[in-house]
């Protein structure tokens, strides 16, 4: 590991005139930089009782989440359904099962329009706004509801479930986006951490209320699952139908006085103009510099942006690439390998208030344990467990069931605080202002296709009619997750209480990611100060 000396060093000598733009007195001394400096020092209750404007504007966020929480439970906790299996399932010696192709189908085609979905907002947002391009998106999440609604046969079905990822992805992606560019400094990764409650506590709702039509075995009880989405998707379409634009793509494309008025509505009397001159020059600056290269998707993989890209498209997939999708689908594995519907259920509902709890009192730990170091204990324990579960295959058969069920439960709120709770807002602040849209698309895209790899290839993994390796398969997901660790020590960075600008001149002075809170960079009079 490099010494601080060799940081300050290496950060004090920026090598591109974006740098030296970010940190001129025309942006740095500006009264919107002493703003933002003042409130970093105030407490995370301090910015939200002083902003709960924009609190409550950047939440429309959450009902992306809660959109994208019930469509992935429902698409996998539904197949598990008595009604489910005898309508749309084989018979086999012990019982019904469905086949392993459309098991990794209708799991695995959702995940792949999820990826296309961000890929397309990408275009879409940045020329359209992030208001817009959203409602258009829960609208197709209605229109995919409706087609799994009336499907009758397997393809028509899996084809519902492509259409509503489709406007999953799209609105997720915009989303993470929108609360980055809304919300105040102070308040972004807690607010990037609160979309990931949502979307667990949505999750464990979405799961209960599966649970209560679980003991009926007529067709209607799987159709009411479904039909349920209409009403997630209904709410996150009045939501972004309500919400401002985002003032920074309105800055962007020159709608200076637009934009002034949806800062003064998100500010109130907390000097919003001065803060929109501020972004103004900061988003300058950074156009200046990127004058002859147009913001692409080819852009956020040339020169730093580059590991910036790739960085945040890692921090999305960890989960997936460490065993989610075998987590996600306990409930169907755990059922065909004998372990009663309602039980498996049940569990899978505490598992989910457990990964809640654990995120919502992560402001006592992460006061002692960086997000970067917060991922990578994740990691490791994600091995641990991995390796467990993969030896209980030889245990008891119901006492070792049951084992198995309790610790994929635990280790869905583990995957769910430790490696997306806390690596998800590291994710969303790593992005250049100008490369924040479509590069979180690109994460949200990484996230949704490696759900869709590892959502078709897991069931042949521990389904009876391929691989049959049952709880084996843990590990193969401790493999993977010796794997994540090396990447997670070498990209992941600690991004607390950094600007964009600051990220910015680290990335671009060539500070290993693992080093950047002991950086130290330089002030515009030519002092140092540490980084906040």
């Amino acid at each position: 590991m490099a010494s601080p000396d060799v940081d300050k060093q290496a950060v004090s000598q920026p090598e591109s005139s974006h740098l030296e733009m970010a940190t001129k007195p025309g942006l740095e001394g500006h009264a919107g930089e002493a703003i933002v400096r003042e409130e970093l020092a105030l407490s995370i209750s301090e910015n939200a009782k002083r902003h709960w404007r924009a609190l409550l504007i950047s939440s429309v966020g959450f009902t992306a989440g809660i959109a994208f929480a019930y469509d992935t439970t429902a698409n996998g906790a539904s197949i598990s359904m008595p009604s489910f299996l005898l309508y749309f399932g084989d018979i086999g010696p012990t019982g019904p099962y469905l086949p392993s192709i459309w098991t990794s189908l209708w799991t695995a085609m959702s995940s792949l329009t999820q990826a296309l979905g961000a890929i397309l907002v990408g275009f879409i947002a940045d020329r359209y706004g992030r208001k817009w391009p959203s409602c258009a998106a829960a609208i197709l999440t209605l229109i995919g509801a409706a087609v799994q609604y009336i499907a009758v046969q397997r393809a028509t079905l899996m084809g519902g479930k492509m259409i509503t990822g489709l406007g999953i992805g799209a609105v997720m992606a915009t989303a993470t986006t929108y609360i980055s560019e809304v919300a105040p400094l102070k308040l972004r990764a807690p607010l990037q951490t609160g979309l990931v409650v949502f979307v667990i506590f949505s999750q464990g709702l979405a799961l209960a209320m599966v649970r209560l039509f679980v003991p009926d075995i007529r067709e209607q009880a799987f159709r009411t699952v479904i039909a349920i989405q209409w009403g997630v998707g209904g709410l996150a379409l009045l939501a972004w139908a309500a919400a401002p634009e985002s003032p920074l793509w309105l800055v962007r494309k020159g709608k200076i006085e637009a934009a002034r008025k949806v800062m003064r509505k998100i500010y109130g009397p907390n000097q919003p103009d001065e803060r929109l001159e501020y972004e103004i020059r900061a988003i300058q600056a950074e156009q200046e510099f990127e004058a002859n290269n147009k913001a692409t998707y080819m852009a956020c993989f040339q020169g730093t942006n580059r590991k910036r890209s790739l960085t945040v498209a890692f921090l999305y997939s960890t989960a997936n690439i460490g065993g989610a999708s075998f987590l996600a689908q306990n409930i169907y594995f755990l059922i065909t390998a004998g372990l009663e519907a309602v039980h498996c259920f049940d569990v899978g509902i505490g598992g989910f208030g457990l990964a809640v709890l654990i995120i919502l009192t992560s402001g006592v730990y992460l006061k002692y344990v960086n997000r970067r170091n917060v991922v990578l204990i994740g990691l490791v324990l994600n091995l641990l467990v991995m390796v467990i579960i993969g030896a209980l295959y030889w245990a008891d058969k119901k006492g070792g069931l049951w084992a198995i069920a309790v610790l994929m439960n635990i280790l869905i709120s583990l995957q769910s605080s430790l490696l997306q709770g806390a690596g998800w807002p590291i994710a969303a602040e790593i992005p250049s202002y100008s490369l924040r849209a479509k590069t979180l698309s690109i994460g949200i895209c990484a996230q949704t296709f490696t759900t869709w790899v590892f959502n078709f290839i897991t069931p042949y993994m521990y389904n009876v009619d391929s691989g049959n390796l049952g709880a084996r398969t843990g590990w193969i997901y401790a493999g993977t997750s010796v794997f994540l660790f090396i990447g997670g020590w070498l990209w992941i960075p600690n991004t607390t209480g950094m600007t964009t600008e600051e990220i910015d001149h680290a990335y671009e002075s060539g500070v290993a990611p693992r080093n950047f809170r002991k950086q130290t960079l330089v002030a515009p009079d030519g002092g140092k100060r540490d980084s906040v």
